[in-house]
């Protein structure tokens, strides 16, 4: 059935019971047992049942943080996407960039205090102050990418650590031994990442070796000499971002190093600078489409039933392969 055809009456002929034991426990009032609950919630989730009859009633605020430079085209799509599914449910909402400045302000414009509105999503990391003073006003929130292990609610996040696995698995059958990574520290991702390369490297009975995890600062260049200290002009380098991985392949470029034929690279992200790069990357798609998708749901399904316990979403990645990787 549509959503939007979808009754009480429907869920109470489908379960046998009382349209009113199905009011009350879609509204979360007493009156009605946990088991019989569930089963409504249940059999509501199955039904595709909206709380709200008339969509158009429903007002989300969309907060994204500035992005990180190197991901500037992903960040965009995220954006989009977003907008795209609301639309598609026929909400209405409201989009607006929240900078680090603005994050101390009390509110992120004056819209809270002129609309009323039934849930927030953000994109993007932000500070816990800015989000617990958002929630005082907005109490239904999803958090979209902005990952923190102290995080309690609903998350829609990438599984980094399974697309680490995946890009050094990938890159030790195309018979690659030595294997590096070129990040940043300070970056949760980047940590989730390395857990899945060195898991990788131990499942293939391969040593792990920390010389070869170089994490860079300001000083790109002088991050690529020391990690090619260690690896040498030949191996296989896993990036943080596709950025990242275009601003080496420049580097070993300069340095006389060739990609694929000495050294071969995997960026992540499948941006669009991806398939334009010389040699075009190999790269890691994170189902970006699919998790703003997973983020509107978990929205509506927290708005429809505020009690609900906290979800963590974690969307998995693939591989696409281009020219940067070569066969050993």
């Amino acid at each position: 059935m549509k959503s939007e055809k979808t009754t009480m009456d429907n869920i109470a002929k489908a379960l046998g019971i009382s349209a009113i034991s199905v009011s009350r426990a879609l509204n979360d009032q007493a009156g009605v047992s946990k088991d019989l609950k569930n089963k409504i919630f249940a059999k509501a989730e199955e039904l595709s049942y909206t709380k709200f009859k008339d969509l158009e009633k429903l007002n989300i605020l969309v907060l994204h943080a500035k992005p990180y430079f190197q991901d500037n085209s992903n960040f965009s799509f995220k954006v989009q996407s977003i907008e795209k599914y609301l639309q598609r449910l026929g909400a209405n909402y409201r989009v607006e960039f929240v900078s680090e400045e603005a994050q101390a302000l009390d509110a992120p414009s004056l819209n809270l205090n002129k609309e009323t509105f039934q849930g927030v999503i953000f994109i993007g990391r932000f500070s816990d102050s800015y989000t617990l003073r958002i929630k005082e006003r907005i109490k239904n929130q999803v958090y979209y990418t902005g990952y923190s292990s102290s995080f309690d609610g609903d998350l829609v996040w990438f599984n980094f650590n399974s697309g680490g696995y995946k890009m050094c698995e990938y890159l030790i059958k195309k018979g690659h031994k030595n294997i590096g990574f070129l990040g940043s520290s300070l970056i949760f991702k980047n940590r989730e990442k390395v857990l899945g390369i060195t898991t990788a490297l131990e499942a293939y009975f391969l040593p792990v070796n920390p010389e070869l995890f170089v994490y860079t600062g300001e000083d790109f260049e002088k991050g690529v000499a020391e990690l090619l200290s260690h690896l040498g002009n030949s191996g296989a380098i896993i990036c943080q971002y596709d950025y990242t991985a275009i601003r080496l392949i420049k580097e070993l470029h300069r340095l006389g190093i060739k990609v694929p034929e000495d050294i071969s690279v995997i960026g992540s992200g499948n941006t669009e600078l991806a398939s334009l790069a010389i040699p075009s990357l190999t790269t890691l798609d994170l189902n970006i489409e699919y998790s703003c998708e997973a983020a509107v749901d978990l929205l509506v399904k927290r708005i429809q039933r505020p009690t609900k316990p906290y979800e963590n979403i974690t969307i998995n990645s693939f591989l696409v392969e281009r020219d940067s990787v070569r066969e050993v």
